[in-house]
């Protein structure tokens, strides 16, 4: 009779159990980041495709007026975006904002497609400044721009008020033909950090913060011949952004 000897099973032991859950944390600790890293350019990416969408509702506006949305409170804010419905749960194109019905095109103010191109997808509202890992602390009562304005994006103020271009005293939107800066570096449209990094704010808004991407200071920004482009915004000139559209005039810096 041929006796079959059994092999003997043994489990882990708590060493190799250690060991085991080190490596996994380990590998756990490196992915994260680059996890993290790939969701930051992810949202780059949709931020940037947005603001493409919404200046392509700009320049059809243009070729219909040649001038500038009129000028309103916040014409920063109000030149398009969304209003809420039901207790804020449904975001729709607000009939009111002067862009909106060149966003929405065929697809129609109820359209919840053309509204998201008004959210960037990192939206972290506006908060004060402090130490880049610690809690945020929001201006906007924990909302997002989207949320507290209908848009995750700040149009540029010189461009909607000829008195803050410098231009007269009437606080009108300027014509498309008094703009003399290079079309591929003005701003028209962009992640609000360029409003407080560049000092436009004023002193009021030096204490604030909206870096919601991969660089501190830095967001997507659609220029006025349509082209975007990822800049980190700060005050004084630069190669990369002008913000206002005659750079002859400096009163309204």
């Amino acid at each position: 009779m041929v006796q079959v000897r059994r092999g003997s099973q043994r489990g882990f032991s708590v060493v190799e159990l250690i060991i085991s859950l080190a490596i996994v944390a380990i590998l756990v600790g490196l992915l994260l980041p680059l996890l993290g890293h790939a969701r930051s350019i992810a949202h780059e990416a949709v931020c940037a495709n947005n603001l493409r969408q919404i200046g392509l509702g700009w320049h059809a506006y243009f070729q219909e007026h040649e001038q500038f949305p009129r000028h309103t409170d916040e014409p920063d804010w109000q030149y398009g975006g969304v209003r809420f419905l039901g207790g804020g749960e449904l975001a729709v194109l607000d009939a009111e904002r002067p862009i909106n019905p060149y966003v929405a095109g065929d697809d129609g103010a109820e359209s919840g497609r053309a509204a998201r191109v008004f959210a960037c997808p990192a939206d972290a509202g506006i908060y004060l400044k402090g130490p880049r890992n610690a809690p945020k602390q929001s201006v906007l009562n924990g909302r997002t721009c989207f949320e507290a304005f209908g848009t995750s994006y700040r149009a540029n103020t010189f461009l909607l008020d000829s008195t803050r271009a410098g231009i007269d005293d009437l606080a009108r939107p300027l014509k498309v033909a008094e703009v003399t800066a290079q079309p591929s570096r003005l701003l028209l449209v962009a992640d609000p950090i360029w409003h407080i990094a560049s000092g436009s704010g004023g002193a009021k808004e030096g204490v604030l913060d909206a870096s919601w991407h991969s660089e501190a200071s830095g967001g997507n920004m659609a220029a006025f011949d349509g082209s975007i482009r990822f800049v980190v915004f700060g005050p004084g000139a630069s190669d990369r952004y002008e913000l206002m559209p005659r750079p002859d005039l400096s009163d309204g810096e």
